[in-house]
């Protein structure tokens, strides 16, 4: 017969409680029952920095907090790793909302005696809650963690209020998930991913010396959906890899078809997702790229943000020299978006510093906006890593940044992403009028 009680926190394993909430779900009368599915932030890295014995240890104090002297506790179980669900009967009365109320201030205080208990103030909880009335008596126990855990995901990409109640909102931002992941083969085999292009102008002659290609998405009736409405959809799915191996395709093709022209070229950057870190097979892709299209390696860059360089470093780092063994360069793109790692610029070998439009923020430029920027790029520059800012928009932030040094610029000011079209037409006239200088 097997074990009813997970052997670490002595809690119901997760078939028991769900067969204890079913029972529970029908045998109510008018009270709700709130699933809570919680999880702590940041567990993996207890396990990695301390060792599993210490996340044992962490994870047997957080359930014992969770669970003791819980009077309105009807059942509760480890779903798997750090993550815990518990159904609690509400007292009558009591509105939905101030349930996720009690349940924030109760995090709140397992939180703070966590951190005393394991001096780590990395630990955060994140909990999702999903509530049953007498009106759902048809809603499966399974149903009802679901749609916890959901809220839990919610709360998690959160960085202050990390408790969320479910709501039908919800629902419909998963029905529109599934219609866009379940669309996203047929989108690329129809094409309807465009690749455009956004210039870079070379600060001390204006003239254009490179590119980064964006991806759009038009739907054949004209329509565009824009990329934050997908971009973080198909990241969360793991499609974004096929997307980004679409557009990389698509600018080893744009830069045959100049050179084959006898046209002129300069480099395109695109972008990577946190996703090809995961599995790394964008170095053999890339290489097979390389060897169908004959490009020279010098016309090809990869931008990986700030944020895949703190949280996957180790992975970063074998990437990028990777990429410098094929003989293209790399970029620290949303440099300065989030929290900037300064000393991973000593560790990692990358060429570009990007600099995050968050940093032009405002068009007419402040005191204090200067005194950063120009310390980045000098900073940039005492490390022999080029400087590009994006997010121009205005004269006087193009201006500014050549009188401090900032080497590449790109933004609306130049020019917005185009189409391949318009973009070869950019380029032309922009040699052509070099040409003439």
């Amino acid at each position: 017969m097997p074990e009813m009680k997970d052997p670490l926190t002595g809690l119901d394993r997760y078939e028991g409680f769900l067969k204890k909430l079913e029972e529970e779900i029908t045998k109510m009368d008018d009270c709700r029952i709130a699933i809570i599915y919680t999880d702590i932030k940041h567990f993996k890295y207890i396990n990695d920095t301390y060792g599993y014995q210490r996340g044992d240890d962490l994870l047997k104090e957080f359930v014992h907090l969770l669970t003791v002297n819980n009077a309105h506790m009807l059942c509760a179980a480890r779903v798997y790793s750090d993550n815990i669900v518990m159904a609690v009967r509400m007292t009558e009365g009591r509105a939905n909302s101030d349930l996720r109320d009690i349940v924030y201030r109760k995090n709140i205080e397992l939180e703070n005696k966590l951190h005393d208990m394991f001096l780590d103030r990395k630990l955060k909880l994140c909990s999702g809650i999903s509530i049953i009335s007498k009106d759902d008596r048809r809603l499966d126990a399974e149903t009802a963690v679901s749609n916890a855990n959901l809220a839990r995901k919610v709360a998690k990409e959160l960085d202050e209020d990390c408790c969320v109640l479910f709501d039908r909102q919800m629902m419909e931002g998963i029905k529109k998930e599934v219609e866009i992941t379940s669309y996203i083969p047929t989108a690329i085999e129809n094409g309807e991913f465009k690749v455009y292009y956004q210039p870079k102008i070379e600060t001390n002659t204006l003239r254009i010396i490179g590119a980064e290609a964006l991806v759009r998405w038009q739907k054949p009736d004209g329509k565009f959906i824009y990329p934050d409405e997908f971009i973080p959809v198909i990241e969360r799915s793991g499609q974004i890899v096929d997307v980004d191996y679409y557009v990389y395709r698509e600018v080893f093709k744009f830069l045959r078809k100049r050179l084959d022209e006898g046209q002129k070229v300069v480099p395109i950057s695109m972008n990577v997702s946190r996703v090809h870190l995961n599995k790394m097979g964008i170095l053999e892709y890339v290489k097979s790229l390389f060897e169908e299209y004959k490009i020279p390696s010098e016309l090809v860059e990869f931008e990986l943000t700030e944020s895949i360089y703190i949280n996957n470093t180790e992975n970063a780092l074998q990437l990028v020299e990777g990429l410098h063994a094929m003989g293209t360069k790399v970029s620290m793109d949303d440099f300065g978006s989030g929290y900037s790692s300064l000393n991973l610029l000593s560790r990692l070998p990358i060429d570009i510093l990007k600099l995050d439009r968050v940093f032009l923020k405002e068009s007419h430029l402040q005191e204090n906006d200067k005194i950063i920027i120009s310390c980045v790029i000098d900073m940039a520059r005492r490390l022999r890593i080029t400087s590009l800012c994006e997010g121009v928009e205005t004269l006087e932030q193009s201006d500014y940044l050549a009188q401090i040094g900032c080497e590449i610029q790109q933004g609306y000011y130049f020019s917005k992403p185009i189409p391949q079209i318009d973009f070869e037409q950019f380029v032309n006239d922009s040699l052509q009028t070099q040409a003439m200088a």
